[in-house]
C-alpha cells in the first residue's frame, strides 16, 4: 500500500518539505512497522512492508481482505475495541501521542501481540483530525519474558515467605549489600523504608549477637583470605522486634583473574523454628532415654530380686511332694503341682524378662561373627528338639556381620525354636534360613532402614501352623499370644527379644504368614 497512492497532498507535515514518496521511504526503512489510518475512510490507506516481516502478510493479502487488517484482529469484544480507538484519534491533540496494545493473527496462525504508538500526522483544511500515523511493534516474546518475569518474581517472593529467608548481593564497585524483600521481613524490617533495598555491611552486623559477632567477622575474612567459592556460617541475631533468632548464611564468592573478590551472592535463612524444635526434641529424647533406663534397670533389679522367693517356693514345692506326699493326699499333692508349677512358668516369664532387659542394656561389644557359625551352634543347643520333631533344617550360605554374639544367638535360637514350637500335627518340620545382600533400591524403599549402610535380609521361614497376616505386627509385642499355654508353652516374650535385639543392631524385622502355610519371619542387619 504505497503512500504516494493517498489521494491528496500533504502540507506542512515536517519541517522539510517531503513528497509522498520521500515520507514512504522513510517509513519503509523505521524498524517499526508504519501504518495509516485515514479517519475520514475509516479505513487503512498505508502499511510499510515490515508487515510481511512482522506478520507475514504481502501487500496482496491484505488487498483481498478489503485493505485491511481488522478480518485478523483478535479480540472479544471487536466492534467496540475499533469504535473506541475511533474516538481516541479524532480528539487526539497534535504533539502528543497514545499507546494501546492488541492482539492480531498472523499468517501461520500463531496470535501475536501488537503495541503500537499513535500520533496525528496532519489535519484537514478545518483542522480536525485527519491523518493518523502509528509506529507498532511486536510485543509478544517481551510481554512472554516480562510474565515469566512476574512469575519467577512472585514464585522468590512466596519461597521467601514460606521459608523464612531472604537473598543478598554485594559487587565490588559498591559498598553496600543489596537485600531482598525477603531478608528485610527475616530481619523485622520494613522494605518499603529501604527504597534502594541497599543496607550496609555494619547496619547487618549491628544485629549479630556481640558473642557471635568476633566468629562471624573472623570467619568472613577467612573465607575471602582462602579464596574460597563457598560460604557458610550459623548464627544468632536480635531483630528490629528484639526477638532472638538463628540464621543460617549460604553464599557463593566470585574472583576475578587475579584472585580478587568481586561479587558475593547468598541466602540467609531464619531457622529459629528448627533450632527451637531441635532443642525440644533432644530435652525429649534425653527425657526418654532415662525415663527407658529406669524401666529397664526397674526390670532387671525387680526380676532378679524376684528369683530367690521363687526358687524357694519351687525348693519347697518339691520337698513338700517328696517328703509329705503321703499326707498331702490326692487334692493336696494336686494343690502343690499346681504351685510348682506356676512357679517354673513365673521364673521362665522372669528369665526372659532379664533377657529383654539385657538386649538395650548392651553388656557386650560388636564383633565379627558368621552368623552360620551361629546357626550351627543353636542347631546344636536344640539337637534333642529337632530329633523329638523329626524336623528338617536347611541352612543357606549366610554372612559374616559386625554384631553382639549373644544377642544373634539368642534371635536365630527364638526364631528356629519357634518354628519348631508351632507345627501341625503328624507333619514334620521343614525349616529354612536364607541369607542375600539387599539391593539399593530395596534399601530405600523400606524407610526404617538407612540409606547409606549396606544390610543383608535373613529370613526364618517354616511349613508349620502359621498365623493371620492381620497379626504381623501384634506378634512382635510383649506379653502377647496368639495361643493358650494350654496349647503352646511360652512367655509371650520371645518375639518381642527378637525385635528388640534387631533394633538394636539398627535393623528391621517383619513377619509374613497364612493359617495353616507356615510363617516366615525376614529381618534386615547391617554389615556394620
Amino acid at each position: 500500500m504505497p503512500f504516494a497512492e493517498i489521494p491528496f497532498a500533504v502540507q506542512d507535515a515536517f519541517r522539510l518539505d517531503l513528497t509522498g514518496n520521500q515520507l514512504e521511504r522513510l517509513f519503509q526503512i523505521s524498524p517499526d512497522l508504519v501504518y495509516i489510518i485515514d479517519l475520514k475512510l475509516r479505513r487503512m490507506v498505508f502499511i510499510s512492508s515490515r508487515v510481511k516481516e512482522m506478520l507475514g502478510y504481502s501487500y496482496e493479502d491484505i488487498r483481498q481482505m478489503g485493505d485491511s487488517l481488522v478480518p485478523v484482529l483478535v479480540h472479544p469484544n471487536l466492534n467496540r475495541f475499533l469504535g473506541e480507538m475511533y474516538q481516541r484519534f479524532l480528539v487526539l491533540p497534535e504533539g502528543e501521542n497514545i499507546e494501546f496494545t492488541f492482539d492480531i493473527r498472523h499468517k501461520d496462525g500463531s496470535i501475536r501481540t501488537i503495541r503500537s504508538r499513535a500520533a496525528l500526522l496532519v489535519p484537514d483544511e478545518k483542522g480536525q483530525n485527519y491523518l493518523i500515523m502509528n509506529m507498532a511493534e511486536d510485543v509478544t516474546k517481551t510481554l512472554l519474558h516480562e510474565l515469566d518475569l512476574q512469575k519467577k518474581q512472585y514464585q522468590i517472593h512466596e519461597t521467601e515467605v514460606i521459608f523464612k529467608c531472604g537473598s543478598w548481593e554485594w559487587q565490588e564497585d559498591s559498598r553496600e549489600i543489596r537485600w531482598s524483600e525477603g531478608l528485610f521481613r527475616v530481619m523485622a524490617l520494613l522494605p518499603e523504608n529501604f527504597p534502594d533495598k541497599c543496607v550496609t555491611q555494619s547496619f547487618f552486623e549491628s544485629f549479630i549477637v556481640p558473642e557471635d559477632l568476633p566468629r562471624v567477622q573472623n570467619y568472613s575474612r577467612q573465607v575471602i583470605l582462602e579464596k574460597r567459592d563457598t560460604f557458610q556460617i550459623d548464627h544468632r541475631v536480635i531483630d528490629a522486634g528484639g526477638a532472638l533468632k538463628y540464621l543460617t548464611l549460604r553464599a557463593r564468592c566470585y574472583y576475578d583473574e587475579n584472585g580478587n573478590l568481586t561479587r558475593v551472592v547468598g541466602v540467609a535463612a531464619d531457622r529459629t523454628e528448627i533450632e527451637t524444635y531441635q532443642k525440644e526434641l533432644e530435652r525429649r529424647l534425653v527425657a526418654l532415654k532415662k525415663s527407658n533406663q529406669d524401666l529397664e534397670q526397674f526390670a532387671y533389679v525387680a526380676s532378679h530380686d524376684l528369683q530367690e522367693p521363687l526358687r524357694k517356693i519351687i525348693a519347697f514345692g518339691e520337698r513338700l511332694d517328696k517328703k509329705y506326699k503321703e499326707q498331702l493326699g490326692t487334692e493336696g499333692q494336686f494343690f502343690v503341682e499346681r504351685m510348682t508349677n506356676a512357679a517354673y512358668r513365673m521364673n521362665g516369664l522372669i528369665e526372659d524378662l532379664l533377657t529383654y532387659s539385657r538386649v538395650s542394656r548392651q553388656t557386650e561389644s560388636n564383633a565379627l561373627i558368621s552368623l552360620e557359625g551361629v546357626v550351627k551352634n543353636v542347631m546344636e543347643d536344640l539337637e534333642v528338639k529337632i530329633q523329638d520333631k523329626n524336623a528338617t533344617i536347611v541352612v543357606d550360605k549366610l554372612p559374616a556381620i559386625e554384631a553382639q554374639p549373644v544377642q544373634m544367638h539368642q534371635l536365630f535360637l527364638n526364631l528356629i525354636e519357634n518354628a519348631l514350637k508351632f507345627t501341625k500335627p503328624s507333619v514334620a518340620p521343614f525349616v529354612q534360613v536364607k541369607a542375600r545382600k539387599v539391593s539399593v533400591q530395596e534399601i530405600k524403599e523400606i524407610v526404617q532402614l538407612n540409606p547409606h549402610e549396606t544390610y543383608y535380609r535373613i529370613s526364618v521361614s517354616d511349613n508349620g501352623i502359621g498365623f493371620e497376616p492381620e497379626y504381623a505386627e501384634r506378634i512382635f509385642t510383649i506379653f502377647q499370644r496368639l495361643h493358650g499355654r494350654a496349647e503352646y508353652e511360652g512367655t509371650g516374650l520371645g518375639l518381642a527379644i527378637c525385635r528388640k535385639i534387631v533394633e538394636t543392631h539398627h535393623g528391621y524385622i517383619e513377619a509374613h504368614g497364612r493359617v495353616g502355610e507356615g510363617a516366615e519371619f525376614v529381618f534386615y542387619l547391617p554389615y556394620r
